[in-house]
């Protein structure tokens, strides 16, 4: 299949950090300190640079719970399930970019209420974006809903061969560590099922 990568970097202001994912993270109610929320917010969208990656690529389910991706196969019964009826997938990544890390960094020494109020919108901001990625995906391609490594028997060891893939170190600066975790914290990879 072979087909190209596609980027993109979509300005601050466009993606609507959703509320309720908010309240979740920030585990309450919406009723929290709107002055301080809104002081992190404009602090955050200061620093923040959404990126993303994506690519179609070819999916095989020949062999039981065993899922081919074209640049790897792994074991995972969660995604052999989620692709079924699908030939063909996107890899995406997307990141809010290393300013956000640098920016919890500081917090963290300053201030912890700031700190846990803006690594909560950090991530309902990642997570807006990344339904945001989703939705142009879907002006192209009908779609099953996104399944990340770590879900369900989904191996985080799947994260290199994603983001090796995508040059995500090239497209959009994220970097692995020996845990699998990536740099910048607040990035998202996923697989979605094309029908």
């Amino acid at each position: 299949m072979s087909e190209q990568i596609v980027t993109g970097v979509i300005p601050a202001e466009k993606i609507e950090i959703n509320k309720i994912e908010l309240a979740q993270r920030l585990k309450t109610k919406v009723d929290f300190n709107l002055d301080e929320i809104d002081s992190c917010k404009e602090e955050l969208l200061k620093v923040i640079n959404y990126k993303y990656a994506f690519k179609k690529v070819a999916v095989d389910l020949s062999n039981q719970d065993y899922v081919n991706l074209e640049f790897c196969e792994v074991k995972s019964k969660n995604l052999y399930n989620n692709l079924q009826g699908c030939s063909s997938a996107i890899i995406i990544a997307v990141t809010a970019g290393i300013g956000v890390d640098r920016l919890l960094g500081r917090l963290n020494l300053l201030s912890q209420s700031k700190h846990f109020i803006t690594d909560a919108l950090s991530s309902a901001a990642v997570e807006s974006f990344c339904d945001y990625v989703n939705q142009i995906i879907n002006e192209q391609y009908k779609t099953k809903p996104r399944f990340s490594p770590g879900y369900g028997d989904l191996p985080l060891e799947i994260q290199p061969s994603i983001l090796k893939l995508l040059s995500a170190d090239k497209t959009l600066g994220i970097t692995l560590n020996k845990s699998l975790l990536m740099t910048p914290v607040k990035s998202i990879t996923a697989i979605i099922g094309v029908l």
